[in-house]
């Protein structure tokens, strides 16, 4: 059985978990999500697809076995251990964090305030996100974000699903723990706790042995936290785009700190496109902009401009984890 379904098999209904772990060894370790949807059939997916999954642990693309509302219930109820106030300030953020960086996403009934989501009447819908932790993989793309071992300030773009958070997280792990790079103090700005999956304070996954992280925080506040406090040499953050990020980096830029981040775009040129990105480029706030695709498979680097926007790759290339990387 793998790991991430001992850790869900304290909150599933009992059939749930047997017809998961009935699902082909093969199969489970692909899996990045799992999917409870009222009065539908129980599904996970891989990168490549998504698929029904049966009481016996068979999967197709139709039927399966059918979540019930009580399912959802009680799946809910157990997530939150049974106190679902006591977690109102993660059920505003549309999700849960769980053990081993398992985040479960919320769908439902939702009530709101001030335009913001305040919590749920009702759930009808529970998403599983599994995380893969890929020791290594930004081992290739260093070299294009650095300078005689330092990282340069580096933008990470590209679709969902295609890594940007995993390198990113890696990223900070190599920096922190002067791995191809030399070490340095790094500052994690983890809003949305998927960057460190922090649990109680504490990251679930390797970040680098110098690295602080600042979780639950709106990214400019987190970012301003990290300045006046804990002296980075880096600061990484994932999906930047905010009015109030353009502030913060430029602050960032100014303090003489490295900056690395993500945002959602499917290419260079669609990123200039947005106003956001477009000050940010002008003001040359990145010297590295990092274009991730999946014409190599995940997870590619189709290219890397400079801060001029000049390209630097003659053709893509695909990363991969696990080789060890020497320390500096």
């Amino acid at each position: 059985m793998i790991e991430w379904t001992y850790v869900l098999e304290r909150y599933l209904p009992a059939h749930i978990n047997a017809a998961i772990k009935a699902v082909s060894t093969a199969l489970l370790p692909q899996v990045e999500e799992l999917r409870l949807r009222s009065g539908r059939p129980l599904m996970i997916y891989t990168a490549e697809r998504g698929y029904c999954v049966y009481a016996d642990g068979r999967v197709g693309s139709h039927s399966g076995l059918i979540v019930t509302e009580e399912d959802v219930e009680q799946t809910y109820l157990a997530i939150t251990g049974k106190s679902p106030y006591a977690f109102e300030d993660e059920i505003r953020q549309g999700f849960l964090t769980l053990s081993s960086g398992i985040r479960a996403g919320l769908s439902g009934s939702a009530i709101t305030a001030d335009g913001r989501l305040k919590t749920y009447k009702c759930i009808s819908g529970i998403n599983f996100r599994i995380p893969r932790e890929m020791t290594g993989i930004s081992r290739d793309l260093l070299p294009y974000i650095s300078n005689n071992g330092r990282l340069v300030n580096t933008l990470i773009i590209s679709s969902p699903k295609l890594g940007k958070t995993t390198i990113a997280r890696d990223i900070a792990r190599s920096a922190g723990s002067g791995l191809g790079l030399h070490p340095c103090k790094v500052s994690l700005i983890d809003e949305r706790q998927e960057l460190a999956a922090s649990l109680y304070g504490m990251p679930l996954f390797d970040v680098g042995r110098e690295t602080d992280v600042i979780s639950g925080v709106m990214k400019h506040v987190g970012v301003f936290m990290a300045l006046r406090s804990l002296s980075p040499d880096v600061i990484v953050t994932d999906e930047i785009g905010k009015s109030e990020d353009l502030e913060a980096l430029k602050e960032v830029a100014n303090s003489g700190v490295v900056m690395v981040a993500t945002a959602h775009a499917p290419d260079f040129e669609s990123l200039l496109n947005r106003l956001f990105f477009r000050q940010v480029y002008e003001a040359q706030l990145f010297d590295a902009w990092v274009v991730l695709s999946a014409s190599l498979g995940r997870v590619t680097i189709q290219q890397v401009h400079d801060a001029k926007g000049r390209p630097r790759l003659e053709r893509p290339f695909l990363l991969a984890a696990g080789k060890a990387v020497a320390a500096l």
